[in-house]
């Protein structure tokens, strides 16, 4: 007898594991992985690759998933790939998330390269933060983007693919417009050459859909959550977005490309600052002194 509730994929007749609830189809596993490395696989046929391309790799679900899916279509690519890992130095949650990553590198024999905010800054992020009311999230941001550059210009990477799905994008349209800070909007337009270009394959791509499709091929693990995470603005964006999506099914990617619609049509009427070299660390930064070189200065006068 066949279980009336259970649902067929809408291209065959395989049982479903996934609902897109703003195209009301249902797909199975065979079809939901297709769909997602198509579109992994559109957005990067639409991108001069170089020769290597750099996963930023933390060894959880997002990058994990896009590591996978960019291995299973390397052969239509001009590309390799290597995956690059910055360890903040988080207790409790950070030694879990590297033996993960290098674990899943072996798996598929990927170069994994991994650099220390111990070793490049001097103090682990917990240091950082311990006995003070700093924005954890925002420190570990800026030092972050630093330590892939470096990490990066170590092993000649130019382009520097994230794990940011389509909820990220949308969370991060939100927050623009919450903050009011119009720059933020066009960030990343007229990057100085000092910086890899970043590109983002899972733009069009659900976090549903990552997280199924990691789950399908057993990549799935049980990590530990960020310390710091729930103290974030994003996480109070990211629970009303979840109820707009499930009241208003594409809630998610309108708000997403909303952004890369203002981005697109003003981006050319836009013009930063131009970028100046720090007088500490010589990096192009928007002042005097970087917002790195500002952490590590606070941090040193904290502790004095």
């Amino acid at each position: 007898m066949v279980d009336k509730h259970l649902k067929i994929c809408s291209l065959c007749q395989n049982p479903a594991v996934y609902l897109d609830r703003e195209r009301e189809i249902h797909l199975c596993s065979d079809h939901l992985i297709t769909s997602v490395e198509e579109q992994v696989l559109i957005y990067l046929k639409k991108i001069d690759l170089p020769p290597v391309v750099g996963i930023a790799f933390s060894g959880g679900k997002d990058s994990t998933a896009l590591l996978k899916a960019v291995c299973r279509i390397l052969d239509q690519l001009s590309c390799r790939v290597v995956a690059l890992t910055v360890d903040e130095g988080i207790e409790r949650y950070r030694q879990e998330t590297i033996r993960a990553a290098e674990e899943t590198c072996s798996i598929l024999g990927v170069p994994h390269y991994i650099i220390r905010f111990q070793d490049v800054f001097g103090h682990s992020l917990d240091q950082l933060v311990s006995g003070s009311d700093r924005n954890a999230c925002t420190i570990c941001g800026i030092l972050r983007r630093r330590a892939l550059e470096i990490l990066a210009r170590n092993h000649s990477i130019k382009v520097i693919a994230t794990g940011h799905n389509q909820d990220d994008h949308a969370q991060t349209a939100l927050m623009n417009a919450i903050s009011g800070d119009v720059r933020k909007v066009f960030s990343g337009m007229g990057e100085s050459p000092w910086y890899a270009r970043r590109i983002k394959p899972f733009a069009e791509v659900s976090e549903r859909e990552v997280t199924l499709y990691a789950l399908l091929f057993g990549l799935f693990r049980d990590l530990p959550e960020c310390p710091y995470a729930s103290s974030s603005l994003r996480g109070e964006v990211r629970a009303l977005l979840y109820r707009y999506e499930r009241n208003h099914p594409g809630s998610m990617r309108h708000a997403a490309r909303c952004e890369e619609e203002i981005r697109d049509k003003l981006g050319i009427s836009f013009e930063r600052d131009p970028y100046q070299t720090c007088v500490s660390c010589g990096w192009p930064g928007s002042g005097r002194v970087c917002q790195v070189c500002t952490i590590l200065t606070n941090e040193h006068l904290d502790r004095t």
